[in-house]
């Protein structure tokens, strides 16, 4: 068997096989509500889907409406000695996103992951009345895997929400990625 022929079917063998043959569970979620008089939270909760795999659902009353919101968000990773920053640590202004997703690249690929899950799909401003919801979440692995190859272990998404430049929301959860 010539070279070209070996590299051809090694490359088909990590294709089918991959490296990155794995799972994930989303481990814990936290929902705080900063400001009660702006909104209230009536799910935050995972579920279960089989022993591997389950989905995650949050529900957020706005009692007031919002014409500015921003994310706060920082990815970190569990190793020796602690949560450790991995990735990412950045703000975004959700309603310049919705303006324009492709200047905001990052935020724009972790969007499309949650947008068939979500309602929250539209420019300011969230009117009092509304319910902003991510519901029943749980992304396609090898999706989510071909964007962000990562190792083994446990990682966290901490996020502080604003809205109209007071915090109003702080979500906070892990995900175990495994073999």
């Amino acid at each position: 068997m010539t070279a070209p022929h070996k590299l051809i079917i090694c490359l088909i063998c990590l294709t089918h096989f991959g490296f990155t043959q794995a799972s994930y569970k989303f481990n814990s979620l936290h929902c705080s509500v900063a400001s009660p008089e702006v909104g209230k939270i009536n799910v935050c909760e995972i579920k279960a889907i089989d022993r591997y795999h389950n989905k995650l659902s949050v529900e957020m009353d706005l009692k007031k409406t919002l014409t500015q919101i921003e994310i706060h968000f920082k990815m970190l990773k569990r190793e020796s000695g602690g949560w450790h920053p991995f990735f990412y640590d950045m703000k975004m202004d959700v309603c310049k996103f919705f303006q324009n997703k492709r200047s905001f690249f990052i935020p724009n690929i972790i969007y499309s992951f949650m947008k068939p899950f979500t309602n929250l799909n539209h420019t300011c401003p969230y009117l009092a009345g509304s319910v902003l919801r991510l519901w029943e979440f749980t992304p396609n692995e090898k999706g989510v895997l071909g964007v962000f190859p990562v190792d083994h272990g446990q990682y966290a998404l901490h996020s502080d929400w604003y809205g109209n430049k007071a915090p109003i929301l702080e979500l906070n959860g892990s995900v175990l990625f495994y073999k």
